[in-house]
């Protein structure tokens, strides 16, 4: 298993990137502040998109963590730890790097247009404008990079774990054969996972899921998704991917059916009740973990064509996506229509660009090297047709 292309996980990756622009697309329309994360709040709102936004988001980033832990792994047994860290640097920092210096100006004169045209400012975008040229366009933040950022240090953390634990030691064996027999057995790599996961919900004190995206980096919340990032290490060093397929439809049922009782429960105000919620957030947030992967083990790893495009085009499609989806609320603003069609708007709008502009711009170029390290021959092609089409 270990030395074939895994398409399931390629493909789930991929998903959990692209679901970052439904939920960035829903959460200008969402009835809570978010503004700590999200400065963007359409004056007429619904709070069935803070239902959308609250289940991708306890989903989306550990899922992703633990596929990025597992090919991280892969790279370090299968290319050898220079190589890992070279891939690293040209996959994960040069792309953080260029995408931070050139996504923050254009998301900045976005979030300003769009904040001043649900204002009622008028010229949103002389002010946006205006804005940027005072300076105000500075990467004081990683924006929606923060997961890039993060790998960084993961990489060099799995790294540095991985040199210690690769000696054919007593000591290695020992806890190779633990995580083997925890992660063959279901209900033990659930249990695992989250006493784990509630250990970190109960150091960051909060029953929910944060990010952060600035510079500086908020312990908890690192070591949190480094738990999901080894989590998928350690999967692959135990080759145990092809036990984790069982129960899929189970897990993903269960876990919706615990994530609706934590938002909808009215839960007393209370430092017990906080432990409670933070426990089964960590139940469900695990049950969505191995759901997934065994989901996509299940039913989507062959080789597809589209499904194949969709994942090279992941990359670049969520680094641009910022300032089209922060763009188009404040663009569409002045529109009498329901809450509902602006989020499809907003949302098929971004996609499209971004879909096209990779095909056209990217896919065939110097930029479709650089972020995933080949160029594709520029012959036609109708995959991105029937994508375009379908949205």
């Amino acid at each position: 298993m270990n030395s074939e292309r895994i398409f399931a996980l390629d493909a789930l990756r991929a998903i959990m990137m692209l679901l970052g622009i439904v939920l960035h697309a829903g959460i200008t329309y969402a009835s809570a502040d978010y503004a700590n994360f999200w400065p963007l709040k359409n004056p007429e709102n619904s709070i069935g998109f803070d239902i959308i936004v609250a289940i991708i988001h306890f989903f989306r980033m550990p899922v992703f963590f633990v596929v990025s832990g597992y090919f991280g792994a892969l790279l370090f047994y299968k290319k050898g730890a220079q190589q890992m860290l070279k891939n690293r640097i040209n996959r994960i920092l040069l792309p953080l790097i260029a995408g931070v210096l050139i996504v923050y100006p254009l998301a900045f004169f976005a979030f300003t247009f769009t904040k001043s045209a649900f204002s009622g400012v008028g010229y949103p975008l002389t002010i946006a404008w205006e804005e940027m040229i005072a300076g105000k366009f500075l990467p004081f933040n990683v924006l929606h990079l923060w997961f890039l950022y993060f790998l960084i240090f993961y990489s060099i953390g799995g790294w540095a774990i991985a040199k210690i634990f690769n000696q054919n030691t007593v000591f290695t064996a020992f806890f190779n054969k633990i995580f083997s027999y925890i992660l063959e057995r279901c209900w033990l790599r659930l249990v695992c996972l989250t006493v784990l996961f509630f250990l970190c919900q109960f150091w960051i004190g909060e029953p929910f899921l944060t990010t952060n995206n600035k510079w500086s980096i908020d312990v908890p919340i690192f070591m949190t998704y480094f738990l999901f990032f080894e989590t998928g290490w350690v999967i692959f060093k135990t080759n145990s991917l092809g036990k984790l397929k069982g129960y899929p439809i189970a897990q993903l049922v269960l876990a919706t059916i615990f994530f609706f009782l934590f938002i909808l429960i009215p839960w007393p105000d209370s430092t017990g009740w906080l432990y409670l919620r933070e426990l089964l957030s960590a139940l469900f947030g695990s049950m969505f973990i191995f759901g997934f992967i065994a989901f996509f083990m299940t039913y989507f790893n062959n080789y597809s064509p589209r499904l194949s495009y969709i994942m090279e085009a992941a990359y670049w499609v969520y680094i641009i996506h910022l300032p089209i989806v922060a763009f188009m609320p404040g663009l569409i603003s002045g529109l009498a229509i329901p809450v509902f069609f602006k989020f499809l708007i907003s949302l098929s709008v971004t996609t499209v660009i971004c879909v096209m502009s990779y095909h056209y711009a990217v896919r065939n170029t110097f930029i479709g090297m650089f972020l995933n390290g080949k160029v594709h021959s520029p012959i036609k092609r109708t995959v991105v047709n029937e994508l375009a089409s379908e949205l």
